[in-house]
């Protein structure tokens, strides 16, 4: 990445930019594309196809650097565990390339979040994690720790909530 700064790098609507479905659930099946998640890459491409909405949810945006490569991801979903389906909206599929994290562009990519989620008349955002980095992070960006869950693999999961 070298000295690449995020005001280097666009955020699209993905339904804007179908042409990064590919490279965007590449990015994503690179970091979790291992048991248990499924390990082919096409599960990776058709789901974030379908994560490609506009107007409701789901939805995703996407990071790309000025050459044009998907550098991050985030959705926006109606739930994300199982176990947890009394709270919508949750973010979904948060990646940012490792080349490029710390460098804003995930905090970038939630701030896209907030108003699709006042648009559509929520008043909170929800997300599961497993990873204290990733809860750091997430503390970082205004969520709150709300507890913990099992994800659909048996696996604990920290629930973080925001208001927007």
């Amino acid at each position: 990445m070298g000295d690449v700064t995020v005001d280097e790098v666009t955020v699209h609507l993905l339904a804007d930019r179908p042409d990064l479905v590919a490279a965007t659930g590449e990015l994503r099946w690179r970091e979790g594309g291992h048991p248990p998640e499924p390990v082919e890459l096409s599960f990776w491409v058709d789901i974030t196809g379908s994560e490609a909405g506009r107007d409701g949810l789901p939805a995703t945006w996407v990071a790309c650097a000025a050459n044009g490569e998907v550098v991050g991801a985030v959705g926006i979903g109606e739930f994300d565990l199982d176990a947890i389906r009394d709270r919508s909206p949750w973010v979904m599929g948060m990646i940012v390339h490792p080349d490029w994290r710390r460098a804003g562009i995930g905090r970038r990519l939630l701030d896209r979040l907030d108003p699709h989620a006042r648009r559509l008349g929520h008043d909170r955002i929800w997300v599961a994690t497993g990873t204290t980095a990733a809860v750091d992070f997430y503390r970082a960006c205004g969520y709150e720790p709300a507890g913990h869950a099992l994800d659909d693999y048996g696996q604990d999961a920290h629930i973080l909530v925001k208001s927007v």
